[in-house]
């Protein structure tokens, strides 16, 4: 017993000594980003952590934690979740501290992060691109389950000490920036440690300060780090009672900020960053007067493989770069759009998902994965657990399954002998074409009711803000 708690002494002195000091991140204003006078806003650029990302301060807090409580002992492997820069955070302190770190990561990560995640050395396991961060978390849980003496499950998504590091470290940098004249925090929910534990500190220390929190518009988005809350696994951290506002951000407009931000600002910053400061602009908005501090979680470097935006997104806007974007008061969300990017990243497989509407109109496109192991190029199978969670999401919305959507790759978007034989003649089917990973033509119909075929319809569907 003595000699096992030497020896974690002895690592923790270690990690504390050698790892590399994370935290003093800059804050600059941004202002031609202020839509009027009387109104400031501040970026908090985390990418200034050695790791590049404000995922070091929870990495590393998690990590002494571990070594102070004993769960991470000499020997033992740090486990976690990851899509990307706690992994690289993870990674970075081991690789200066000899703790080995085994990590799950969806697989259409962008490539910069495989490549530091590599850099550093640690053990990857890639997971479904479809079920998310929240694949990545199911399969960190069954190899720690798997093996408990082995691993240290450090479960970024549950662990007090992610939203701790920001209650001491983050806040307190942020007051002492701007002298205590913050009026609003503005942060993206991922894990929501940065936004819980810095909201909670500011909470208790400034009076009247306005949190808001930012999460993106839909179950299938493109901005990495974030969590549409109402489709994922919930951290057991998030405090849902702590933001005073909650802002919804589509991808488009998150990237065409961050975009904006490299190309006129020379702040090179990831689609996180672009989403938290539409977030921000609209707060400005609608204040008179403000100190608005919004958190840059990490750099843009980590994205120029797609070119900081999907290519898709990026080819469907005017390259230009001139003024600073609008930004719309309120988001809009089109299940068309959602259809065709689901069917262009599942590409050269089939996607499918359910069509949720009122009446007959669609009001959200919900994404499905397959059950189905072989042939999935041209096969699409629906699980009864996929059924019950878009069955529950129509309960939600106060709305009704009207039917499913799914792609043919490389073939035109006309129903198959499969797909009529597994039809029914209730429900409306939507078929989109993909040429070479491009979405062409959508179709949408319906079976006869005496089966002997089809009958097209026109998808009516219902933007939502």
């Amino acid at each position: 017993m003595f000699l096992g708690a030497f020896l974690i002494a002895e690592l923790l002195e270690e990690v504390v000594n050698r790892a590399p000091r994370v935290g003093g991140t800059p804050l600059v204003r941004l202002p031609a980003y202020e839509p009027k006078a009387g109104v400031e806003i501040y970026a908090k650029l985390e990418s200034r952590n050695p790791g590049g990302s404000v995922k070091d301060r929870a990495a590393l807090a998690i990590i002494l934690d571990g070594l102070r409580s004993g769960a991470l002992a000499p020997g033992r492997v740090l486990l976690d979740a990851t899509s990307g820069n706690t992994g690289i955070a993870y990674a970075m302190v081991g690789a200066s501290t000899g703790i080995r770190v085994h990590l799950c990561v969806p697989s259409n990560v962008t490539a910069e992060r495989k490549r530091l995640l590599q850099a550093y050395g640690a053990t990857l396991v890639f997971t479904d691109p479809m079920e998310g961060s929240d694949g990545a978390i199911r399969e960190a849980q069954r190899i720690a389950a798997s093996d408990p003496a082995r691993y240290f499950y450090a479960d970024q998504y549950s662990n007090p000490a992610n939203w701790r590091t920001h209650y001491n470290t983050t806040a307190p940098e942020i007051i002492q920036q701007t002298g205590g004249r913050l009026t609003h925090f503005v942060a993206g929910l991922g894990t929501s440690g940065t936004f819980v534990g810095t909201g909670r500190r500011l909470r208790d220390s400034q009076a009247g300060v306005t949190l808001v929190s930012v999460e993106p518009d839909s179950p299938l988005h493109g901005i990495e780090g974030l969590k549409h809350m109402a489709t994922s696994i919930v951290p057991s951290i998030y405090d849902a009672t702590l933001a005073d506002r909650n802002e919804v951000v589509e991808t488009e407009d998150a990237v065409e900020l961050a975009r904006h931000l490299a190309r006129r600002q020379g702040l090179l910053v990831g689609p996180s960053s672009g989403a938290a400061l539409v977030a921000a602009q609209r707060v400005a908005q609608d204040v008179e007067r403000g100190v608005i501090v919004v958190v840059f979680p990490d750099s843009g470097e980590r994205y120029l493989t797609e070119g900081v935006v999907p290519r898709s997104v990026e080819n469907s806007r005017d390259n230009s770069i001139g003024e600073v974007p609008r930004v719309s008061h309120r988001s809009r969300y089109d299940p068309l759009v959602t259809i065709r990017t689901h069917a262009r990243d599942t590409y050269p497989d089939e996607c499918c998902g359910a069509l949720i509407g009122r009446g007959d109109r669609v009001i959200e496109a919900f994404p499905l994965s397959n059950a189905q192991s072989d042939n999935r190029k041209r096969r699409f199978l629906i699980g009864p657990e996929a059924y019950r969670r878009a069955e529950a999401r129509a309960d939600e919305l106060g709305a009704s399954l009207l039917g499913f959507y799914h792609s043919h790759p490389d073939h035109p978007a006309v129903p198959s002998a499969f797909d009529l034989e597994h039809a029914w003649p209730n429900l409306i089917y939507a078929i989109v074409s993909v040429r070479e990973g491009d979405p062409r033509e959508l179709r949408a119909w319906r079976l006869k009711t005496d089966r002997s075929g089809f009958i097209e319809e026109e998808l009516s569907c219902q933007s939502k803000s």
